[in-house]
């Protein structure tokens, strides 16, 4: 595969995709547990359950999506395919996460479970394709980042709207009725959805080489060839650390934005104020990483991030302002992670090629998800429990010490996380220069 300079356009088409996937990503993350337990009216324990047991099995059918897709063989390609014919199903499965059902008591809850489970099917249907084309579009660690950054800022302009717009559409479409609310913003998003996934297969091609056309390895060649390649393992442990800790901040503000600053009505501002610090300091962060390196960029994002979560546990907030100043701070400094990891994962593809000659990117991207959703699944559970412990109950009036140990959670638990990744990336070894000699080595090796 020949190094090229891509197109705006391939950029654009490609990046626009993950628009679309964030909408769903962040509706289920930003809203999926506050609709099981203040609009449904289900507990944070089973709520917890029900959510990680749908994660769970995203993350357990994700490596073999991409075990299949990565040989999958048709004039589309062997990725673009199941963005095209999976995007309706992901968005009939979708309408039907948000709709409440009939039932209660155990018929509830297993009805709740089995569509959790037909919708995270459907998104690794999806995503696992989506984010492999990455690897297939171009092998140019510069070009990687200038896509991704693409894509990131797509992803976080969906996220933006995802945070900013719902809870206003809810409102306009529900009023005070949260659960047709919550309907009608799952059918606008998956209109929307399904429209931008078709930009995003007519415009992007597939580059195949004779690496891609050999026979692929079988999975326990895969295997071997994952557990040498330490650069991936460094990345690996970061987003790991980051997605599971990062759960007890994302999934409490709802609440304390709710129960604990009594904001309710300032929910899409105050979530949009948040996704959008990230979305604009986009740009910023890719730049740095073009001219400093996606290492120090990210122990620069990282140590903003640290500080903003300080100050949000200690600072006493008493006001919106104070609030949102807060948010945009922590927004900034997370605004790196998405843009830094998947542009960094595709390298580890390279430096796994490297070191034992075999290539095989949606493999490799089944497997980090597989345990990022993993462990989002077990702190969705622990988060459920801990909700519980410290008294919260839904719709109720909450006391200080249920709001002060919500708060005590959003803070030092991600906190905790990135500590842990600054020292991980401290020792990823992939710069620029080091990735131009990796492919240098790897072409004269297949010469």
């Amino acid at each position: 595969m020949n190094s090229e300079t891509l197109t705006n356009r391939v950029r654009a088409g490609y990046g626009i995709g993950d628009y679309a996937i964030c909408l769903y990503w962040s509706g289920i993350g930003l809203y999926l547990l506050y609709f099981y337990t203040d609009v449904v009216g289900i507990s944070p324990i089973l709520a917890g359950w029900i959510y990680a047991l749908g994660i769970g099995w995203d993350a357990i059918t994700d490596p073999f999506m991409g075990y299949l897709a990565e040989r999958t063989k048709t004039k589309m390609g062997s990725y673009r395919p199941f963005i095209y014919y999976g995007s309706i199903p992901l968005a009939l499965s979708f309408v039907l996460l948000f709709w409440v059902p009939p039932f209660e008591g155990t018929v509830l809850f297993l009805f709740l479970i089995l569509v959790n489970l037909i919708h995270r099917s459907c998104f690794t249907i999806v995503s696992v394709p989506y984010s492999s084309l990455t690897a297939r579009i171009t092998n140019d660690s510069n070009e990687r980042t200038k896509l991704t950054t693409a894509r990131m800022i797509s992803a976080s302009f969906g996220t933006l709207s995802m945070s900013a717009l719902a809870f206003p559409l809810i409102a306009y479409f529900g009023g005070a009725n949260e659960a047709f609310g919550f309907l009608w913003l799952a059918i606008i998003s998956s209109l929307i959805a399904i429209a931008l996934l078709s930009v995003t297969v007519y415009s992007v091609r597939e580059k195949v080489d004779e690496i891609v056309t050999s026979n692929l390895p079988n999975f326990v060649s895969i295997t071997k060839t994952v557990a040498t390649n330490y650069p991936f393992w460094i990345v690996f442990g970061c987003i790991l650390i980051l997605g599971s800790t990062g759960v007890m901040f994302n999934k409490n503000l709802i609440y304390f934005v709710k129960y604990g600053l009594e904001l309710h009505e300032y929910q899409g501002l105050i979530l949009g104020v948040s996704s959008g610090a990230s979305f604009f300091s986009l740009p910023f962060w890719a730049y740095l990483a073009l001219k400093i390196g996606k290492r120090e960029t990210w122990l620069i994002s990282m140590t903003i991030a640290f500080i903003g979560l300080l100050l949000f546990f200690y600072y006493p907030i008493a006001s919106l302002n104070e609030l949102l100043i807060l948010l945009a701070l922590i927004g900034v400094g997370n605004g790196a992670g998405g843009v830094l990891f998947w542009s960094m994962l595709p390298d580890t593809v390279e430096y796994g090629e490297w070191k034992s000659g075999i290539r095989t990117e949606s493999s490799l991207y089944g497997f980090m998800t597989f345990a990022q959703k993993s462990s989002i699944a077990v702190a969705a559970l622990i988060l459920g429990f801990l909700l519980s412990g410290i008294g919260f109950e839904p719709n109720q009036i909450q006391s200080e010490e249920t709001i002060s140990g919500m708060k005590f959670m959003m803070s030092w638990i991600p906190i905790c996380g990135i500590i842990i990744s600054l020292v991980l990336m401290y020792f990823y070894p992939i710069s620029t220069k080091f990735h131009g000699e990796l492919l240098q080595r790897i072409k004269e090796r297949n010469a």
